[in-house]
C-alpha cells in the first residue's frame, strides 16, 4: 500500500507546481498593463510561450494522473482499467479543465495571429480572457477537491 500511496501522490505534487504556474500566467493581465514598449513585447512573447508550455504540461499532468490510476488498479485489483474511470467530482473536472486550457491557448493563438495581421483582435482577446477566467475558477475547485482527495489517499 505504501507503493500505491507514493504513486498516487506524484500527481498532486506536480499539480501544485502547475497551479502556481497557472496563477502566475493568469496574472498577466495586471502585469501587462504596467509594461510599455519593448519590455511589454518581450513579456508578451514570454506569456505566449508559457501558455503553450502550460498546455503541454497540463496534458502531461493528466497522463501522469491516468498512469497513476492504472498502476493503482494493478496494485489493488490486478486490473489496470479498474481505477481509470473518474470516481468523484475531482476526476470529472480534470478533463474538463484540460479542454478549457486548450480553449484558452487556442483563443490566445488566434489573438496573436490577428494582432500580427493587423486585424481587430479585441473580441478574440476577450474570449481568451473569459475562457481563462472560467478555467481558473475550475482549477481552484479542482485543486480544492484534489486536496481533499489527497487526504483520502494518504
Amino acid at each position: 500500500m505504501v507503493t500505491r500511496t507514493v504513486i498516487m501522490l506524484i500527481h498532486p505534487l506536480l499539480a501544485t507546481v502547475f497551479v502556481f504556474w497557472l496563477v502566475r500566467q493568469y496574472g498577466w493581465r495586471k502585469r501587462g498593463m504596467k509594461l510599455r514598449g519593448d519590455e511589454r513585447k518581450q513579456a508578451l512573447v514570454r506569456h505566449q510561450r508559457h501558455g503553450e508550455w502550460l498546455l503541454w504540461s497540463g496534458i502531461c499532468l493528466a497522463l501522469v494522473a491516468f498512469i497513476a490510476r492504472a498502476i493503482s488498479g494493478m496494485l489493488v485489483d490486478d486490473d489496470w482499467t479498474s481505477d481509470l474511470l473518474p470516481q468523484n467530482i475531482h476526476g470529472f473536472t480534470g478533463p474538463i479543465g484540460l479542454i478549457l486550457l486548450w480553449l484558452v491557448v487556442r483563443h490566445g493563438r488566434k489573438t496573436a495571429e490577428m494582432r500580427e495581421n493587423n486585424e481587430s483582435f479585441s473580441v478574440e482577446r476577450t474570449k481568451h480572457g473569459r475562457a481563462s477566467d472560467m478555467m481558473m475558477a475550475l482549477v481552484m475547485i479542482h485543486a480544492f477537491l484534489g486536496l481533499i482527495y489527497t487526504f483520502q489517499v494518504i
